[in-house]
């Protein structure tokens, strides 16, 4: 309960900089809330910094993750937020911090943090990279992976946020002094001491992810003794192009590529010790097969598996394309122990073949890699004390089934993997969904702060009125930076400058120490007013990371920010030809010609405003939406809830029990009860959809009610959670005999009826039920579990039935593993089969009777249940592809709404404003719904929150006089943005052009190269701009 004598504070501490760490750092920043981002290590991205990859996409990972298209890549990114040079202005990135002490409570709380030195100042740090060079002393890498070594001051990472460079300080360090020396902008200070910062902030989330199973206490194995023996962190480096071979898979030993790999999984997992399952590690193990089949065209790989559990969406694919396309072996058995060939240090494993009967077999491999499993962080501990929050008795932390994203500390949040072990997509759901819980706290607070990375252009607040430069001849101003040694030391600047001043409209050039550091922008400030410039040209670093700042110090000078452009001299000229000064300077002076020629070209550009409408639309009256309607209805926000049926509550209706004992029918209540009291939230019952335009923050939908009225609203987001529903088949004498059930029918039986079941000797549970018409096959998540837990209630009730369950593989990930072992503790009998030996079920005299080739015996099992219940795979709702085309959103292959991105964006739907979330999405248990629901609402929180909405700026644009109706651009855009709009006319007085709305147009650029029409044009990178047909800059060489 908050403090009555102090109002909340409207800031957040986010404890670990991995990717739900940032992920939610970014969503409170754009809802306007204050964030302090702790992270202990050196650098942000936490384990999946150091993956090259990521499955089932194989995208690389932190190019992905919010709508922001920073730094000129049109791609959706996380990492922009982070850069040094245009951090988002909500977020505080504080590096090597650890949470030391805690008073207060919900609304008010007083952190002391510790900070450690970095001891190299990271605002005068230019990345040259003398001080490693002049480093003595080696230590092992961490981010490596400890396969190779590193010097003692160097960078976290490749991609290091913040990107540069820090010291490990130890006794080596004392009168040394190599890198002092040598820094030329004094930025190394080894005499700082740790210090204490206190904080004051409302909330905490908790994303701290994860640790990894040590293998060296696994003697067995041979870790850490056979040199070919690696963990799965470690290989994950080597196939990385930032690892130490640079993507070269060589086996340690001889560094000689493999020919023969093996992955052993369950490496601390679903043992003694960890008797959880860690839920990630079969689908980075088949990621990392198809890793080596890319790479390696004759390599054998093999990954010895208890239970392939690709439960997520499109993993099942992926799974069978690691088989069917590359050849990827799978064995089911559990290897024990490695033995080394100690002249060939070649591994041999023996196991059970189960192809042979079982018979033992021997093989050989070049390289084994361990799966290890995923354990609590460490410090859980100690942070659990401090803040006074539950570990569960894995050490992970405690959260309530129907809250999953609460400690049990009021006011303190989790997310991630820190709750239980999670893959990268339900780490960015839990992060969204704890963001959008903490957006509840501070409803009043939301949008009272700037929200987005590029404020400096969104406002005239503290800058001066803007040039009007209209009818201006181009006076261009070229700035370069010698940032010794990285440019300097290669380039001939004072050259560079003296011949730039030649090029047309150049009336200014000017040599700056460094560009980045605030004197150095003051400088281009004052000479932009001094030589009354209405261009400028930085040749400098690149604008992934500088463009921003630069477009901030010439708005700060009184000129429109798209009137700067960035030349590259560092990464296009300087950094690859190292060793070849005169022909780098040659190709810095092309760089600076082009560059010039763009900048008379260039115009300024506006971002448009509108006020968002502050209500949501809810598509879905279950468990998700309704979730999804409190949240953001608990923001200050209104909800139109909107539900096909008579009544709320969706499959929640038909769920009895859980298996961790849990009352679903008093979440039931809980959720429409709250619905109907809320004064935000508006519900309409057997209602559907029937249209739906506008944009992001500007949506207009049309309503039909069952009596055939129709109700127009505005409306700022959609959400979808349309839900799914069991399928109906007509197989295994399904339909034909009445002893033959669903899951979801027994579950019924066992909570009402058990006057059917009590007396019951023999139950047959026949998982992976699909229809015949089913084509692409995937994984329903929840069945394995369902049936577990009906076994379970069974054995209560009827401790004497024998309980079959025949199955594929047994999905029960995380911590459900503890019920698969409880079942096979009492007794349920669990039987293998495969998609070429599947069960056949038959009646003899009204007897059923199921058939099944055991694998392991290769014997016939014949059994006669009274029972034989079908676990049927989960389903799209009716309706599904209707509402898809009404709201112009995608369909994956499963037939379930498909999101922006399967990893980065499962709550995003490629069109800005409308979110997905629950089984609408794909098969999720309650828990799962619920996160994702948060997580939607909190993504959709951000919009409403927004005052006002901004949109436009690099975005294509139609020239209906020029436009043919040739449709090309609806075809070719990759995100169906444009349309045919029949307010403009197009060529011949052709009734309808094209029109690309501002507001969704992601600046790809796609259309425009397309048009054969050449009627779309790139705002910024128009035609002109690129080819400059007054200024020749492509064909020739400049003369030096």
């Amino acid at each position: 309960m908050i403090s009555d004598h102090h109002q909340p504070a409207a800031s957040v501490l986010v404890v670990g900089g991995g990717i739900g760490g940032m992920r939610a750092a970014v969503d409170l920043a754009e809802a306007g809330l204050k964030v302090y981002l702790a992270e202990r290590d050196p650098g942000l991205g936490g384990r999946v910094a150091q993956l090259g990859y990521m499955f089932p996409t194989h995208d690389c990972v932190l190019c992905r993750g919010t709508s922001d298209h920073g730094y000129g890549c049109t791609r959706p990114a996380i990492s922009p937020a982070f850069m040094d040079h245009n951090r988002h202005p909500n977020i505080d990135i504080l590096t090597r911090t650890t949470l030391k002490r805690a008073e207060g409570q919900a609304g008010d709380f007083r952190i002391t943090l510790l900070r450690e030195p970095r001891y190299v100042d990271p605002t005068l740090c230019t990345n040259c990279g003398l001080c490693a060079i002049a480093c003595p002393e080696r230590l092992p890498s961490e981010f490596q992976e400890n396969l190779v070594t590193r010097n003692a001051i160097h960078k976290s990472a490749p991609r290091s946020l913040p990107d540069t460079y820090y010291i490990d300080k130890g006794d080596y360090c004392e009168g040394c002094n190599r890198c002092v020396d040598v820094c030329p902008t004094n930025a190394i200070n080894l005499d700082e001491e740790p210090w204490e910062e206190t904080i004051h902030v409302g909330a905490i989330i908790l994303a701290m992810g994860y640790s990894l199973t040590d293998p060296i206490d696994l003697e067995e194995f041979g870790y850490g003794r056979h040199l070919n023996v690696v963990h799965s962190m470690q290989y994950e480096r080597y196939v990385s192009r930032s690892g130490p071979t640079e993507g070269l898979l060589l086996r340690p030993s001889d560094n000689t590529p493999p020919k023969r790999i093996a992955w052993l999984q369950c490496i601390g997992s679903r043992d003694q010790k960890h008797p959880y399952c860690s839920s990630i590690c079969c689908m980075y193990a088949t990621k990392e097969a198809v890793l080596a089949k890319q790479r390696l065209d004759d390599v054998h790989t093999q990954i010895f598996i208890m239970d392939e559990r690709a439960f997520s969406k499109e993993y099942n694919a992926y799974f069978h394309r690691s088989t069917s396309q590359y050849g990827v072996e799978y064995t089911r058995c559990r290897i024990s122990s490695i033995q080394e060939d100690p002249k060939t240090k070649d591994l041999i494993v023996q196991y059970p073949d189960p192809k042979k009967g079982g018979q033992i077999t021997e093989e050989r491999f070049d390289m084994v890699v361990l799966s290890v499993g995923v354990e609590p962080p460490s410090g859980a501990t100690v942070i659990s004390s401090q803040l006074g929050f539950d570990l569960n008795q894995y050490g992970f932390c405690q959260t309530d089934k129907f809250n999953p994203l609460e400690t049990s500390q009021p006011g303190i949040y989790v997310c991630g993997a820190f709750s239980s072990p999670k893959d990268i997509a339900e780490t960015i759901i839990d992060s969204a969904g704890a963001a959008g819980d903490v957006m509840r706290m501070f409803q009043d607070k939301l949008g009272s702060s700037y929200s987005t990375r590029e404020y400096p252009f969104l406002t005239d607040q503290g800058f001066p009125p803007e040039t009007d430069i209209q009818d201006q001849d181009p006076r261009i101003g070229v700035f370069s930076c010698r940032c010794y040694p990285t440019m300097d030391g290669i380039l001939d600047i004072d050259s560079l400058l003296e011949k730039s001043a030649k090029f047309p409209h150049v009336v200014h050039t000017e040599n700056i120490e460094y560009g980045c550091f605030p004197e150095g922008l003051q400088k281009i400030k004052d000479s932009i007013k001094k030589h009354k410039l209405n261009r400028v040209v930085v040749a400098a670093c690149s604008h992934r990371t500088h463009e921003s700042l630069f477009q901030k110090t010439v708005r700060e000078a009184g000129l429109n920010s798209y009137l700067m452009e960035m030349v590259n001299l560092r990464g296009f000229a300087a950094w690859v030809h190292p060793h070849q000064p005169e022909m780098a300077s040659r190709k810095g002076l092309e760089l600076i010609r082009v560059g010039v020629g763009r900048a008379a070209e260039l115009e300024p550009i506006y971002k448009s405003s509108i006020p968002p409408h502050r209500r949501a639309l809810v598509l879905g009256g279950g468990v998700a939406g309704m979730t999804a309607a409190i949240s953001i209805a608990d923001s200050g926000f209104d909800v139109v809830l909107v539900e096909k049926n008579e009544y709320l509550g969706g499959n929640l209706h038909k769920v009895q029990f859980l298996v961790e004992g849990d009352n679903p029918n008093k979440l039931l209540r809980d959720l429409v009860n709250r619905i109907i009291a809320h004064e935000h939230i508006t519900v309409m019952t057997r209602t559907m959809l029937k249209e739906h335009n506008g944009h992001v923050g500007a949506y207009h939908a049309v309503l039909s009610h069952h009596d055939g009225s129709l109700i127009e609203i505005s409306h700022g987001v959609t959400i979808v959670a349309t839900g799914g529903q069991e399928t109906r088949v007509d197989q295994y004498l399904m339909g034909e005999h009445p002893a033959v059930l669903t899951s979801l029918e027994l579950e019924d039986k066992l909570a009402y009826h058990l006057e059917d079941v009590t007396d019951l000797k023999q139950v047959v549970m026949i998982q992976c039920v699909k229809p015949k018409e089913e084509i692409y096959e995937y994984c329903s998540r929840i069945c394995c579990i369902s049936t577990i837990k009906n076994a379970l209630r069974l054995k209560t009730v009827n401790p004497d039935c024998q309980v079959t369950v025949l199955y594929k593989d047994i999905i029960t990930y995380g911590f459900r593993e503890q019920y698969y072992t409880e079942a096979r503790e009492r007794g349920v009998v669990f039987v293998r089969y495969d998609d070429q030996h599947k069960p056949i079920a038959d009646q003899n005299n009204g007897q059923i009777v199921v058939r099944l080739q055991e694998q392991m015996l290769d014997r016939e099992l014949i059994l006669e249940p009274d029972l034989l219940v079908l676990s049927t795979s989960i389903q799209p709702s009716k309706g599904t592809r209707e509402l898809a085309k009404i709201l112009k959103v995608p369909i994956s292959n499963e037939g379930f709404f498909l999101e922006a991105h399967i990893k980065m964006r499962p709550m995003d739907f490629m069109e800005e404003g409308i979110f997905v979330c629950g089984m609408a999405h794909y098969p999720k248990f309650i828990e799962e719904s619920i996160s994702q629901a948060q997580a939607a609402a909190g993504r959709a929180t951000t919009i409403l929150s927004k005052n006002p909405f901004h949109y436009g700026g690099t975005v294509a644009v139609v020239d209906p006089e020029k436009c043919v109706g040739c449709l090309t651009c609806m075809r070719v855009c990759p995100f169906e943005i444009p349309r045919i709009s029949d307010e403009y006319t197009g060529v011949g007085e052709l009734g309808g052009a094209a029109y690309i709305e501002p507001t969704l147009c992601h600046g790809c650029g796609t259309c425009t190269t397309e048009c054969p029409a050449n009627a779309i044009q790139l705002l910024n990178y128009t035609d002109n701009q690129i080819m400059v047909p007054d200024f020749p800059i492509l064909g020739s060489w400049v003369e030096l």
